[in-house]
């Protein structure tokens, strides 16, 4: 006859008629009944583990936060990244004295402004939806037949800008001139209401400016913090719902190191560079911190009547990137989706702890599949293929990319109002700026937007215990390098593979 010793940790629960079970019965009983007679030992922390909650900072506008992490995650994430914060903090007035001996920012040629547009991480603004004012504002250049697109950049009116200080939405058309290739056509400026054309000359040179400013300000507080913060709910739903002996904890985990800590430092702490205070050296945003957290709010809850911007759904596969950075996005997304359906291709139906992270997810996440749907088609598959992909691949080539932008070309802060058209422009690029501008600009690059990684995807160990799963795993990391490989080779190898990080790090 088995019962249960006093070190089992039974959740104090006392089992049904322990005295007369032998320890199979036993055994089957905790098989059917997981949830009410499984041992808190079996889980990372004890079921007592981080939880989504909606985000204090904006409850009704922002994805589900993770407030309460876990002490061992904050001194982990403290060791390893939070520390090098403070350190770098001594370099502030190198970075200062850089934007007193070079003032203002440098040319933008045509060409570069088609390059940063159309082959770097702006490319996924660009879109094919052009509205009835599209169509308004650029009856003159679009031909009947043409194709075009449009890099809408409008979201950005929301921000409040300080004193002395300019933004401006946008609108840049674009012709296709082959496939998934690009030319600029004009720029339409809401602010002054106007469109230019690259015969503008000056007024044509700062309308640039203007889109440059809008793409970084949607890049890093619009489109990018969708790689971020709605992934920290499966990230945190991972961690306490599923025993640590699961094939699917196994799997993500080595995927959600350093997350929460560093999402919910810049979330909620007073020293997050979203406070955008004077005194702060790392804050280089234009505008108060209002408007800065209503550019997150069009992010994850859409900008309404502007189909650029539906607001978040749990995308079960990559969203559409045009060009050379979207390839480079899709091949990486196939040797996770490979791997991922070989390590879960015998997972049970009726497996209750899937089930049960499947719904908890969907609660928070919306279009994330629910308890049954889980279990549908390949759903499973796509949906953990997305997190590890979206918070490795996905997340550090922007960072790798953005970051290594010539910040004195893709400003944040303009101090020249929007051309006007038919208005007379004269351009000072040298007062386009401040020092002050230039040097908390780039003691954010260098602090957050530059990538950071710590821990890197093709070093992930995998505890598997199955031979089998092992050599899916290496298999993968040997995939991971042949895709690599192709990309170097054709000349879109966005990031080295060694530099990707395994999980959100920065």
């Amino acid at each position: 006859m088995y019962k249960p010793k006093k070190n089992d940790e039974f959740d104090d629960r006392k089992v049904p008629n322990s005295e007369n079970m032998d320890e199979n019965s036993y055994l089957r009983l905790l098989k059917s009944k997981p949830w009410l007679y499984g041992k808190t030992s079996d889980f990372l922390y004890g079921r007592q583990g981080p939880w989504p909650q909606p985000s204090p900072a904006h409850p009704l506008g922002e994805s589900p936060a993770v407030c309460h992490v876990p002490f061992i995650e904050q001194a982990d994430w403290w060791l390893f990244v939070g520390s090098r914060y403070t350190a770098t903090l001594a370099y502030s007035p190198f970075a200062f004295l850089g934007g007193i001996l070079r003032p203002g920012l440098e040319e933008v040629s045509d060409l570069e402004f088609h390059d940063m547009l159309t082959n770097s991480m702006l490319s996924r603004f660009i879109t094919p939806k052009l509205d009835k004012y599209d169509l308004k504002n650029f009856a003159n250049d679009i031909e009947s037949d043409q194709t075009y697109f449009i890099v809408d950049l409008m979201c950005v009116d929301v921000v409040e800008p300080f004193e002395g200080i300019y933004v401006s939405g946008s609108k840049t058309l674009l012709k296709e001139v082959g496939e998934e290739k690009f030319e600029v056509v004009a720029i339409y400026l809401h602010d002054s209401n106007s469109v230019f054309h690259s015969d503008d000359k000056d007024s044509w040179e700062l309308a640039k400016y203007y889109v440059l400013q809008g793409g970084a300000l949607a890049a890093t507080l619009v489109v990018h913090p969708l790689l971020h913060f709605p992934f920290d709910s499966i990230n945190a739903i991972t961690k306490t719902i599923l025993p640590t002996n699961h094939l699917l904890f196994k799997l993500m985990h080595p995927h959600t190191r350093f997350t929460l800590p560093l999402e919910n430092a810049v979330l909620q702490y007073n020293s997050s560079l979203l406070q955008g205070k004077s005194w702060m050296p790392y804050a280089p945003y234009p505008g108060k911190p209002g408007g800065l957290r209503n550019l997150l709010a069009e992010g994850y809850m859409g900008v309404e009547g502007n189909d650029s911007y539906p607001g978040f759904k749990y995308p079960m596969e990559p969203q559409k990137v045009y060009g050379k950075y979207g390839t480079f996005l899709d091949r990486y997304y196939q040797v996770f989706y490979n791997f991922v359906s070989k390590v879960l291709e015998n997972v049970s139906p009726d497996d209750y702890y899937i089930g049960q992270w499947a719904k908890h997810i969907s609660q928070h996440l919306p279009g994330f599949p629910g308890e049954k749907e889980i279990f549908e088609g390949d759903n499973l598959v796509k949906a953990v293929t997305m997190f590890m992909w979206d918070v490795t691949v996905s997340h550090t080539v922007d960072h790798y990319n953005y970051g290594g932008m010539n910040i004195r070309k893709i400003p944040l802060r303009l101090r020249q109002e929007p051309p006007k058209q038919g208005s007379s422009t004269v351009l000072n690029r040298k007062k386009l700026t401040k020092f002050w501008d230039y040097g908390k600009y780039k003691m954010c690059q260098i602090l957050f937007f530059r990538p950071t990684s710590v821990t890197t995807l093709p070093k992930t160990k995998y505890k598997f215990e199955s031979g089998q799963l092992q050599e899916y795993a290496a298999k993968f990391i040997s995939e991971l390098k042949d895709c690599d490989e192709l990309c170097k080779k054709e000349g879109i190898q966005y990031i080295p593979l060694k530099k990707i990080a395994r999980a959100i790090q920065s």
